[in-house]
């Protein structure tokens, strides 16, 4: 049996320890909610400055919001068409000697002009150098021509329009004729760019003027024979072709009656 005493002491202790799990259980409730809180602290401490920032970046809310800007096209876009420009800076300009030619039929009779295969010289103009050069080249040319006109001219005044032998008319070039005589003024430039037929003699001394010391005469035979065929054309059937005596047919072409032609 417990004396009172005894009974006592334990009720004392027993008040003890439920105060000390008491003062355990609320430090332990207050630690809980001390830490939960720097959380929720830093969430709201975030939330309020990108509110402070989004409030505070006017251009970026604006751009994102404004009507006008026109977000890119996922439609394939079209080519743009490109210029391929080629452009020249400087002009190279070969020149050949002449000779006989032997490649030509001309209608005035006499050789043919030509030029050897490999050229003699060269020259580099720039654009501007190169236009210069040729209108000085056909300066030079509409002059040459104009000469040409005033000694035949000369020529017809001597001999009385052809009527009459002179040993003077015969004698003439155009280096007889002055530049003084000449007025390019009222020529056109343009007209010296064209290639103009030369006669026979001319031919013939454009060729000596080089050094060509002798001129194919057989050329002229040649040439001569062409002319001619040339102007007979055809052949003599009579209303009907005979393939075994048509010149045509024999020649191994299509029936060309004269009179067709």
């Amino acid at each position: 049996m417990k004396s009172e005493e005894q009974v006592a002491c334990e009720k004392t202790m027993t008040g003890l320890l439920k105060r000390k799990f008491a003062e355990l259980e609320d430090d332990a409730a207050y630690s809980s909610s001390s830490s939960s809180s720097p959380s929720s602290s830093v969430g709201s401490s975030s939330w309020e400055s990108d509110e402070e920032t989004s409030s505070s970046d006017p251009k970026t809310s604006t751009a994102l919001t404004s009507p006008d800007v026109t977000p890119p096209s996922i439609l394939k876009k079209s080519k743009r068409l490109k210029r391929n420009n080629v452009e020249f800076d400087r002009v190279t300009v070969y020149y050949f000697p002449r000779c006989q030619g032997f490649t030509s039929v001309p209608s005035r009779g006499g050789c043919t002009l030509g030029m050897v295969s490999k050229h003699a010289t060269c020259r580099q103009f720039t654009l501007a150098e190169f236009l210069n050069e040729q209108e000085n080249s056909r300066r030079e040319k509409v002059k040459e021509r104009l000469k040409e006109e005033k000694l035949q001219a000369l020529k017809w005044k001597l001999t009385l329009n052809g009527t009459k032998e002179s040993e003077e008319a015969n004698r003439l070039t155009t280096d007889d004729i002055s530049d003084d005589d000449i007025d390019i003024g009222n020529a056109v430039l343009g007209e010296g760019c064209f290639l103009q037929p030369f006669p026979a003699k001319k031919r013939r001394a454009l060729l000596k003027a080089v050094g060509v010391k002798k001129i194919d005469k057989e050329e002229k035979r040649e040439l001569h024979n062409i002319r001619l065929s040339r102007e007979d054309c055809g052949c003599d059937c009579q209303e009907f072709c005979d393939p075994e005596t048509c010149s045509c047919s024999l020649a191994g072409i299509k029936c060309q009656d004269r009179k067709s032609t």
